[in-house]
């Protein structure tokens, strides 16, 4: 990257438009450059996303021995009764539901926002300020502010999406600019970039809590001050290259940013329903369900590792470091196995060796005695974690219509997120009403069983690929369009000017008739059978 930063900048400048023609300068020089300044700036966005993704875990293991600490509970197994309503083992589930809710409501307005107006930018900064202020707030967090920082994760996790969203608004436009090769090297490298800042990140706070034998709220406190500080330096840097966009598109004539949106998704999933009803469209329906469960399993995992095995911040470091590096065979084991058996063959078994995995895993961590043979299970998640991924968002790209593959993106990281919120809600049902929480932990087999039948419904591999060599979407909408155009002129001819009472229309006559005049009020009524809805 250091030594191919200058030429490929250069050899880019002309496939670049708008404010992102000139590479932008910096005292980074072409040392960490990419092609052009947008790809540039999603690098350091993706390198500021793992010390914060990273950071949660030690701060939600914190929360909850703060939260124990309160009622007095410190032993393992003891009963602690119960803190705002809740038992602090139902804390970080909660925080997870708000947000996951919180998500689901604001992500389309989020999406109209990038897509219809010039602020996608200035947006992106505010949500990356607003996240590192947040971050850098929650080093106090202590036994007598806990309340208060969970309250203020919730809303980070939530904030953290729309900065993410800012973001991935510039992926189509970086793919537009680069050739194919390019594109499939950045988007390795954008992955390698997050991976590698958040085994950086856990090396750092293990050598901490190794070295000084911090306590769980010392040691998040260290890690929200570290994250803040990586995060705030790499977020400067991403949106110095960020380049300000102008609206892709306008609103729709009597749109707005806050119902328009919802209108769009209900559109595109009556469009994809009718004319992929088995292909694209039965893969985002059985997606909702599988990101579900995956998504939620950092969250869900930390809370029974914490509360069943008893592990202490330094345990959680060692896990989710395994889990990370074993995710690297996993990728690798994704691609391989779908050239052997065939992508979707090899998604189904990805998805139903996972729930055999899960089955085993949490029947065998049941208690503090098991938290060695953790580390095997975390191996095993980790392998399985980084073989979904891929997976999916290969399936995806490979059965996305041809030419619509901008315009599904949004639509499709929104159907991963629609039922994030439901996952931690159940768990933390089933922990209120003392339910064991392997139960709680296995209860995730069924949003994988149930992606995993729809999936299996879906037309045979070959016909996928060929349905989405014909874009129906993308012809229903111009042949919409041109409907709707073809009407509106019709009308302009029949509807008079503001400043006329009527319109005098000469018929000419047959043969046996005389010349006849017709009045046309103004007033007329507008037919409006023809009216249309695009698909997308």
């Amino acid at each position: 990257m250091s030594e191919e930063g200058a030429p490929l900048a250069s050899s880019s400048a002309e496939a670049s438009s708008g404010s992102n023609e000139s590479q932008k300068n910096c005292c980074l020089s072409n040392k960490f450059r990419l092609a052009n300044n947008d790809a540039t700036g999603f690098l350091y966005q993706r390198c500021a996303s793992g010390p914060i993704i990273m950071s949660n875990i030690f701060l939600s293991s914190a929360l909850i021995t703060l939260a124990k600490m309160e009622l007095g509970c410190d032993e393992v197994g003891e009963e602690c009764g119960r803190i705002y309503g809740y038992k602090p083992s139902s804390l970080i589930t909660n925080m997870a539901v708000f947000t996951g809710l919180l998500t689901a409501c604001f992500m389309p307005i989020i999406g109209a926002i990038t897509d219809h107006t010039d602020h996608r930018r200035a947006l992106g900064i505010f949500a990356s300020v607003l996240l590192v202020t947040i971050q850098a707030t929650q080093i106090g967090t202590v036994e007598s502010t806990w309340f208060i920082m969970a309250i203020l994760q919730a809303f980070n996790g939530c904030i953290y999406e729309i900065m993410t969203l800012c973001s991935y608004a510039y992926f189509p436009e970086i793919q537009a600019t680069v050739s194919e090769k390019v594109y499939q090297w950045y988007s390795s490298l954008y992955m390698i970039a997050m991976f590698g800042n958040e085994v950086f990140f856990l090396l750092i706070m293990a050598v901490v809590t190794i070295v000084l034998k911090t306590s769980d709220g010392m040691t998040a406190q260290i890690s929200q001050a570290l994250s803040a500080v990586l995060s705030g330096i790499y977020f400067y840097f991403a949106w110095y290259f960020f380049t300000k966009k102008e609206k892709k598109s306008e609103l729709p004539e009597s749109g707005n940013l806050i119902i328009t949106p919802f209108t769009q998704i209900f559109a595109t999933a009556r469009g994809l329903n009718k004319h992929y009803p088995r292909t694209v469209g039965l893969y985002f329906v059985a997606c909702m369900f599988t990101a579900a469960a995956v998504d939620s399993f950092t969250t869900i995992s930390v809370t029974y590792m914490n509360e069943v095995l008893d592990f202490s911040a330094m345990q959680l470091n060692i896990m989710f470091l395994i889990v990370l590096i074993f995710s690297l065979p996993g990728s690798w084991f994704a691609n391989w196995i779908g050239t052997k058996i065939g992508v979707l063959a090899a998604f189904k078994l990805q998805l139903a060796s996972f729930i055999a995995l899960n089955f085993v895993a949490f029947l065998t961590l049941t208690d503090p005695s098991k938290s060695t043979v953790a580390y095997f299970f975390g191996a095993c998640w980790g392998f399985w974690i980084g073989w979904y991924y891929p997976m999916a968002n290969f399936v995806y790209s490979m059965i996305v219509p041809q030419g619509q593959e901008s315009e599904l993106a949004g639509f499709y990281l929104y159907c991963t997120h629609i039922l994030t919120a439901l996952p931690p809600f159940i768990f933390t049902f089933m922990n209120e009403a003392d339910v064991n929480l392997k139960w709680g932990g296995i209860h995730l087999n069924i949003y994988l069983f149930i992606g995993l039948v729809l999936i299996q419904l879906m037309l045979p591999w070959d016909e996928c690929l060929e349905a989405a060599q014909v874009n129906r979407l993308k012809k229903k909408s111009k042949e919409n369009k041109l409907k709707k155009k073809s009407k509106e002129t019709s009308l302009r001819r029949r509807i008079p000017n503001d400043n006329e009472d009527s319109v005098n229309v000469r018929r000419i006559p047959n043969d046996n008739e005389d010349s006849v005049n017709v009045d046309v009020n103004q007033k007329s009524e507008i037919d409006e059978d023809g009216k249309d809805n695009d698909d997308v």
